[in-house]
C-alpha cells in the first residue's frame, strides 16, 4: 500500500521466560536460526508457520507493548506473500477481544496501521493444535533441521523431476535406491516445505512411506 512504512524483525525483543511456562528450543528452517519458544501454543504456531509455503519470514516475540498492564508481548511477526501480520495467542482473559479491538491501545493500533501490519488473533482451535496435519509437519521440520544441510541441489532437482506425477514417498525412495534414503526423504520434505510438492494426505493420515505427494 502506497505511503506505508515497511518493518522487519530478526530477533526477539523479549526473551524473558513467562512464569511456569515450558521452553522449547527449536530451529527455524525458513529463518535459518535457533529460537526459544515459551508454551505449547507458541510451539504449534511455529509449526504452522514453517508448514505454510506462503510464509516467507517470521520472528518470535518481536514487540513489547508496555501500555498494557501487565505488558503484552506480540507472539509473532509474520511475513507472507499477501502481506505482514502480528500474531497474538489469546489468553483466557482476552477471548472477548476481536481483531478490530485488540490490543486495546490506540497508540499501538495506529502504529500497526501506519506500518501496514494486520492483527491476527489465534486460539488453540484456530491454529488446529494437535491436528494430524501439524503433527506430521512437526516430524517434517525435525527431519529438515537434522538433515537438510546434507542435501545438495542436484538431489533436490532429481527428486523434483521424478515427482512430476502423484506418487508415494516409498516409491520415490525406491527409485533412488543408490542414494541414502534419509537424504532422499529429506529432499522430498524440502520440496514440501518450499511448496514445490503438496502432501495430499498429511491432514488425514500419519506421515510414512505410503504418504502421497504431487506437484503444485
Amino acid at each position: 500500500m502506497a505511503g506505508k512504512e515497511e518493518v522487519s524483525f530478526a530477533h526477539a525483543a523479549d526473551n524473558a521466560r513467562p512464569f511456569k511456562s515450558h521452553r522449547y528450543d527449536v530451529f527455524g528452517v525458513k529463518i535459518e536460526r535457533s529460537l526459544f519458544l515459551y508454551g505449547e501454543l507458541a510451539l504449534w504456531g511455529f509449526i504452522a508457520l514453517e508448514s505454510n509455503p506462503e510464509v516467507t519470514g517470521y520472528c518470535e516475540r518481536p514487540i513489547v507493548i508496555d501500555e498494557i498492564k501487565p505488558r503484552r508481548v506480540v507472539d509473532f511477526w509474520v511475513r507472507s506473500h499477501s502481506g505482514e501480520e502480528l500474531w497474538f495467542f489469546l489468553r483466557p482473559s482476552e477471548l472477548r477481544w476481536t481483531e478490530q479491538e485488540f490490543p486495546p491501545t490506540p497508540a499501538f493500533d495506529a502504529w500497526a496501521a501506519a506500518h501496514n501490519l494486520s492483527i491476527r488473533l489465534h486460539t488453540p482451535e484456530s491454529l488446529g493444535i494437535h491436528s494430524l496435519h501439524l503433527r506430521n509437519w512437526g516430524e517434517i521440520i525435525r527431519y529438515l533441521t537434522a538433515n537438510l544441510r546434507y542435501v545438495d541441489a542436484a538431489l533436490l532437482r532429481r527428486v523434483s523431476e521424478y515427482s512430476r506425477d502423484a506418487c508415494s514417498i516409498g516409491n520415490i525412495q525406491a527409485a533412488f535406491s543408490q542414494d541414502d534414503p534419509i537424504l532422499v526423504r529429506t529432499a522430498i520434505f524440502r520440496l514440501l516445505h518450499t511448496g514445490a510438492l503438496i502432501g495430499t494426505d498429511l491432514g488425514s493420515s500419519r506421515l510414512g512411506l505410503d504418504s502421497i505427494v504431487r506437484p503444485t
